[in-house]
């Protein structure tokens, strides 16, 4: 019978970016991977921070127009493509998120979903007793081991 711990849940293999690269070639991956999300690594497969398209949207956003959003509706059209190509060498270590939660693959799916709920996250990487990345869950794997479990096939 299968159990409910991450390692029976999480993803592999994980869609990683190293620390170095930047916005385009996240974006690049992201979109590769048809994700939102990137666990980004060092040089030893170490969890360094996360990369989310919400990050990536935050750091698009100048500082100007997260003070005073309705100043957005008055940029010129042409501001996001200006900013995005302003942008696109940025390294991501500059705006990736660096506390990053995780869980071991012996952990269980209820703390793998109590950790996502207490800190709002929808990432957790999944990482053994050495600190390296080996698996991946998100909201998407606990819905669908609640699918399984109410015999609702998950696909």
């Amino acid at each position: 019978m299968k159990t409910f711990k991450a390692s029976n849940y999480m993803r592999t293999p994980v869609a990683t970016i190293g620390k170095g690269a930047t916005l385009k070639e996240a974006v690049r991956i992201m979109i590769e991977h048809k994700t939102n999300g990137l666990v980004v690594v060092d040089a030893d497969n170490r969890v360094a921070g996360i990369l989310s398209s919400w990050d990536m949207i935050q750091h698009l956003v100048p500082d100007y127009l997260e003070e005073d959003q309705h100043l957005a509706a008055f940029e010129a059209a042409a501001k996001f493509k200006e900013r995005v190509t302003e942008l696109a060498d940025d390294p991501i270590e500059r705006f990736m998120t660096k506390q990053v939660h995780s869980i071991h693959p012996e952990s269980t799916l209820m703390e793998a979903a109590a950790t996502l709920s207490e800190f709002r996250i929808r990432q957790l990487p999944v990482v053994d007793d050495d600190g390296y990345l080996v698996g991946y869950l998100n909201r998407t794997d606990i819905k669908k081991a609640v699918a399984e479990i109410l015999g609702i096939d998950p696909q």
